[in-house]
């Protein structure tokens, strides 16, 4: 599902309004967030949900994408990014969100996406892609325990890497 398109107000006159922008280092700073006028009706159609994985599908970030965890605050999401809602009696909407941080995940956005100065990928080319997903719930569950620890590790590295990148420009300033 595509966003809603509106524009994004400081004041809290309707719901969060998340956008491509808000979502930083794999998390969501909600407080930071901005709003936007929607009504009701809008807001049961964009509503984020917990287990809702999102896509940028324009721009310097397109296929860049960020699995909603916990019950977020009353949000919607604006029209450059791409919902999917995944059946949780079938699969583990963590287990999906891993694969969409993998090389074959990324092999195959850069094959599909379209576009030169401004790339995009469009809904028809995410749901045509190949992902393999255990059928068993408990070897989903084993899956993702092993993934989210390997994921944390790398993000430890990460902010090593980081830490000693800033150090070493440091040092050659000085």
């Amino acid at each position: 599902q595509y966003g809603y398109t509106q524009s994004a107000i400081k004041s809290p006159v309707g719901p969060r309004f998340l956008r491509i922008t808000d979502i930083q280092n794999h998390s969501v700073d909600w407080e930071s967030v901005p709003y936007c006028e929607a009504d009701t009706k809008v807001i049961e159609k964009y509503k984020l949900k917990e287990g809702d994985i999102l896509f940028a599908r324009t721009g310097a970030t397109t296929g860049k994408s960020f699995l909603i965890e916990n019950t977020p605050p009353l949000a919607v999401f604006a029209s450059y990014l791409i919902r999917l809602q995944i059946d949780k009696e079938r699969v583990l909407p963590r287990l999906v969100y891993h694969f969409f941080q993998s090389p074959a995940y990324w092999d195959q956005v850069r094959r599909n996406m379209r576009g030169g100065a401004q790339p995009n990928i469009n809904s028809k080319v995410l749901s045509s892609l190949s992902v393999t997903i255990p059928s068993s719930p408990d070897e989903q569950r084993i899956v993702v325990k092993q993934l989210d620890h390997a994921f944390e590790l790398s993000l430890g590295l990460s902010a090593v890497v980081s830490d000693q990148t800033k150090s070493i420009g440091s040092l050659r300033d000085s």
